[in-house]
């Protein structure tokens, strides 16, 4: 009677191992491409998300309730023909309305926070006084840099011009992700009525 064996010989055995010793780093190496992947894809995503509430909102709020530009003071800016005014100079303010103190709103820029403020004159002090504020982005995850907001009124019977441009890009805390770094452009022109 002969011997059944119940085993692997050596060579079914050097044989399984190479081929386990090529599968596993390509399989490892797929795996980390995928979720490399799957992370800029969220990036561009929450980036895109949070440019596009951005703009939306300051589209709706400027179309909706903006009637003219304003110092700090309440004074009008850009509305004489052929003039310009930016937030380059410093103040750029929403006026509501036409009177002589009229009640304002304003975006800036705040550690990488998009801040829009509404403003309203207290006739006892003289001065306006913030009402409320609101951040529209969360610079946690993504910064509002490069802020420009510019009015342009070409003639006595043009409706001022205003444009405004941003860049949101995501915040990667992560030292070595510089070669991740998500950035998109936005900008756009309204006219105020």
């Amino acid at each position: 009677m002969k011997l059944q064996k119940s085993g692997f010989t050596l060579i079914e055995i050097v044989v399984v191992m190479a081929v386990m010793g090529i599968l596993l780093p390509t399989v490892f190496s797929v795996m980390y491409i995928i979720m490399q992947q799957q992370l800029a894809a969220h990036k561009l995503s929450e980036t895109k998300q949070q440019g596009d509430l951005v703009m939306n909102y300051m589209k709706q709020t400027i179309t909706q309730e903006a009637g003219s530009i304003a110092s700090t003071s309440g004074f009008a800016k850009c509305s004489a023909p052929n003039t310009t005014h930016s937030s380059t100079l410093g103040e750029f303010n929403f006026a509501l309305d036409d009177s002589s103190t009229p009640d304002m709103f304003s975006f800036r820029v705040n550690a990488g926070e998009l801040v829009f403020e509404e403003y309203s004159f207290a006739p006892l002090l003289g001065v306006y006084q913030t009402d409320s504020s609101l951040n529209l982005n969360n610079s946690g995850t993504v910064a509002i840099t490069n802020f420009l907001i510019e009015c342009r009124k070409r003639d006595d019977y043009s409706f001022p011009l205003v444009s405004f441009s941003f860049d949101a890009t995501f915040v990667d805390t992560t030292p070595t992700a510089q070669e991740g770094v998500v950035t998109l452009h936005y900008q756009t022109k309204i006219k105020l009525r």
